[in-house]
């Protein structure tokens, strides 16, 4: 008898209804190997108008685990001998992407270079199609950790097959994939709530500022109009720089802390919860940040992503900027520092940085020139705040529910790992 056979075969949380050991048979007992197919690439008439859903090794992670929709499809003169995969398979990446598997919901599938565990007919009512898609998490981590050294990773599939696939009966079966079913479905409602938040967000920013040649925006808030006034930057403040004088082994150690270049350039308020340490002398020259200050980076690889603008928005004290970026702190009392960073991530910003950026292989900055180029703003500076307040109402809302996205993503793997064998 293996040690497996002597421990009690049950998982550390359990629903109340539910008692007794789960049975624990192999995995060649309840599932028949089939391996995936790769038609030729050289043969048009295997592709143009195909029908058949055809699936990469990363389509798995792009389509999140469950297979839905066909990137490529292929044609029935592709497939020949070698066979259709049928609804409720289960394909497990043997090679490349390991540790990676997906549940077959098309009634029939054609597959690339996958090892595919399809379930007997013999034994269909005695394991849940859903319950088998979440319980192979187990062989998820297995697989990861048991591939060849060297060469292209692979599993060794002779000793897959040896391993326990652990399952209660099937009503238990049933309710455990229930549970993870509607933890995916909030997963998924919440992803995309994101996705439209983002969307609104986008449209806003292409709405809410005036198009090029035009002096006024297409959406306004009610109360304000007028036509907009172009200012040039540099009569708005003054740019500083960001930390001088420092090596690595100034980092992560001190009292001080820093705006990292990351935190400039993924987030249009500055993220003061993700400030990291740096070691700053009392004596040292070093220009300090203050609310209301807006950072760009200097370079970047594509001009796309050069001049990115954050504006601090919270009181700090002893923080700095990363030495990668330069800070602009404003000093016309008529200008709102939450709309400039808005407008600067926006069409119009992003289109004097592309303007703006220098290089070839990677891409650059000039403040100078920076300085000297105008932006539209309005000339109520209570139209600016307004509009700066709802862009930072709609962050905190996608903020909010990137953190709820989270949170359920933590709950479902703590869950998967206490719940099945």
């Amino acid at each position: 008898m293996s040690n497996w056979d002597k421990k009690m075969i049950v998982p550390r949380i359990r629903f109340k209804m539910f008692d007794g050991e789960w049975e624990s048979p192999s995995i060649s007992g309840i599932f028949e190997l089939r391996n995936g197919y790769t038609p030729s690439k050289f043969n048009n008439s295997y592709w143009v108008n195909g029908t058949i859903p055809w699936f990469r090794m990363e389509d798995i992670r792009t389509n999140g685990g469950i297979l839905k929709d066909a990137i490529q499809h292929i044609t029935t003169s592709a497939v020949k001998g070698a066979g259709l995969f049928q609804k409720n398979s289960i394909i497990l990446a043997t090679t490349a992407t390991i540790g990676e598997h997906a549940m077959v919901i098309a009634d029939s599938l054609a597959n690339q270079r996958f090892t595919n565990f399809s379930i007997r007919k013999s034994l269909k009512n005695e394991y849940d199609p859903l319950y088998v898609y979440y319980a192979f998490y187990k062989i998820d981590e297995w697989s990861k950790k048991n591939v060849n050294s060297g060469g292209l990773l692979a599993v060794n599939i002779k000793e897959l097959l040896k391993q326990p696939f652990c399952a209660p009966l099937i009503l238990e079966q049933k309710e455990i994939a229930q549970y993870f079913h509607s933890l995916d479905s909030l997963i998924q409602a919440t992803e995309r709530k994101i996705a439209s938040l983002k969307q609104i967000k986008e449209a806003s920013l292409q709405a809410m500022f005036p198009a090029e040649g035009e002096t006024v925006p297409k959406v306004r808030f009610k109360g304000f109009e007028g036509e907009w006034k172009n200012m040039v930057i540099g009569k708005a403040g003054n740019t500083f720089s960001g930390l001088i004088g420092k090596n690595k082994l100034d980092f992560g150690v001190g009292e001080a802390r820093y705006i990292t270049f990351l935190n400039v350039l993924n987030n249009a308020q500055i993220d003061t919860d993700i400030l990291e340490f740096v070691n700053v002398s009392k004596d040292e020259h070093q220009n300090d940040v203050q609310i209301g200050d807006l950072f760009f980076n200097t370079s970047s690889e594509t001009p796309e992503e050069v001049g990115m603008c954050s504006v601090l928005t919270q009181d700090v004290s002893n923080v700095y900027l990363n030495s990668f970026c330069f800070g602009f702190r404003i000093s016309d009392n008529n200008v709102c520092p939450e709309y400039l960073a808005y407008l600067m991530r926006g069409p119009i910003g992003r289109r004097i940085m592309s303007v703006l950026a220098q290089g070839a292989t990677r891409f650059n900055l000039s403040k100078n020139n920076f300085l000297k180029a105008s932006i539209p703003r309005p000339k109520d500076f209570a139209e600016q705040r307004k509009i700066a307040s709802y862009f930072i109402a709609l962050d905190k809302q996608i903020s909010i529910q990137k953190q709820r996205l989270e949170k359920l993503k933590q709950i479902k793997s703590a869950c998967l790992d206490a719940m099945f064998v």
